[in-house]
């Protein structure tokens, strides 16, 4: 689950001039102290990433086809069993980012296997975008058999699925690079973030850097023409049944 922090106009962080990792904008959302709650399911996030990479207009990034477009919709979609029923802890809800690793690594793997059911291009692209979570998280967080087992695993998994489809290693590679941006700006809309912030993905050595300017927000170098309009959907929390529309307003 996604943690979309409701503050009051007074207690809110105030947005910052400078840009910020996307990450770390992010990761302090998602740890931000609130009393109210938007919550987005992670297929959710994962169909708004999709939206937005089928829009993208910029030479920078490499063509996207169907199959493509299929793994950055399902990226999130072992996190379903996980969403549909909130879990929460002295009257706070979780987000993704408190879960240990028997829960994510089991929403990673079944992501994986509902891509790889898709064609081998999706199964390698989710494949090697939680590899690399996997290998960030040793690499921060410090040594786990089950992190490691995971990251082999994985690595065995695309040796199989490399032999099975015409693209190199270096196409995959720029291909799960344009899966993690669509994926981190998706969270970055879905979180309520207003920081300005930049991407760690670079293309044709690009960086992609986003300002706020109140409800919009403007990418820079423009990736999406004359800009666009989506939405993603939220529940309220605490409270049943109550949904909201985020709104998305990208320039």
């Amino acid at each position: 689950m996604i943690l979309n922090p409701r503050y009051s106009p007074s207690d809110g962080p105030q947005p910052a001039t400078t840009c910020v990792p996307a990450w770390d904008a992010v990761f302090r959302a998602q740890k931000a102290s609130a009393s109210n709650w938007w919550l987005v399911a992670q297929p959710d996030h994962a169909a708004l990433a999709r939206d937005l990479s089928e829009r993208i207009q910029s030479r920078d990034f490499p063509a996207l086809d169907d199959e493509v477009l299929q793994a950055i919709a399902l990226h999130d979609e072992g996190w379903k069993a996980f969403d549909n029923a909130p879990m929460a802890h002295d009257g706070r809800p979780l987000s993704f980012l408190d879960l240990g690793p028997a829960d994510f690594l089991q929403a990673w793997r079944d992501s994986i296997a509902c891509a790889e059911r898709v064609g081998p291009v999706a199964g390698l692209l989710v494949s090697e975008h939680f590899l690399r979570l996997g290998q960030v998280h040793l690499e921060t967080r410090g040594e786990n058999p089950d992190v490691r087992e995971f990251v082999k695993g994985e690595a065995e998994r695309q040796e199989r699925l490399l032999t099975k489809q015409r693209h190199s290693i270096s196409e995959i590679a720029g291909l799960v690079d344009v899966l993690q941006f669509c994926d981190l700006l998706s969270l970055y809309l879905c979180c309520g973030s207003q920081e300005n912030v930049e991407f760690p993905q670079k293309f044709n050595g690009r960086s992609i850097r986003l300002r706020r300017e109140g409800e919009v927000c403007r990418i820079e170098p423009k990736l999406f023409g004359e800009g666009l309009s989506l939405g993603v959907s939220a529940r309220k929390y605490p409270g049943e049944g109550g949904e909201v529309t985020i709104p998305v307003l990208v320039a």
